[in-house]
């Protein structure tokens, strides 16, 4: 008996689990039960307490997501806010341009009004940049004449910008 005792036990206990399965009522001890119970308890507990923190993170990765949609937003609407002013500046700038560019015509037209003396010893004193720029604008020979009057330095100066390749885009 004492070599077929563990394989009764273990066809008695396969036979209350298959029974337990189908439903059937087995006749397991009450304490044994009762810890049955207990453990399968626990063990829902830690269930729903995993479940409760995989809630949790959930809603605090759904905060975080819109949290994050309504910062990109916010950089959208300023982004485009920025793309705003920076088109009204480049208007302004283009306006300035343009006025400049009809004082430096305006300049040309009454610098080949004077002699070229006069014309001589005003361009001798203005700056390098304006003074270049009305002597690249004005009529050939008018020019030629103002660059003979001046100091030869800053004639030399002026035919060495006007014969010169631009290099930047600020030069005339």
């Amino acid at each position: 008996m004492r070599k077929f005792f563990p394989v009764v036990l273990i066809a008695g206990v396969l036979s209350g689990i298959a029974a337990t399965a189908i439903g059937a009522t087995t006749s397991v001890p009450k304490g044994i039960r009762s810890e049955q119970a207990r453990g399968a308890e626990a063990i829902m507990d830690l269930l729903e307490q995993k479940d409760r923190g995989l809630q949790r993170r959930e809603a605090t990765l759904e905060a975080r997501e819109a949290d994050l949609r309504a910062a990109e937003a916010e950089v959208q609407l300023r982004l485009d806010e920025l793309k705003t002013v920076r088109g009204e500046i480049q208007d302004m700038l283009a306006q300035l341009d343009d006025q400049q560019q009809a004082r430096v015509t305006t300049l040309v037209k009454m610098m080949e009004s004077m002699r070229d003396k006069q014309a001589a010893a005003i361009l001798n004193e203005a700056e390098d940049l304006v003074a270049l720029e009305v002597l690249m604008r004005m009529n050939v020979s008018k020019a030629g004449k103002a660059l003979a009057k001046m100091t030869p330095a800053r004639a030399a100066f002026f035919a060495e910008k006007m014969g010169a390749p631009p290099l930047s885009p600020e030069a005339p």
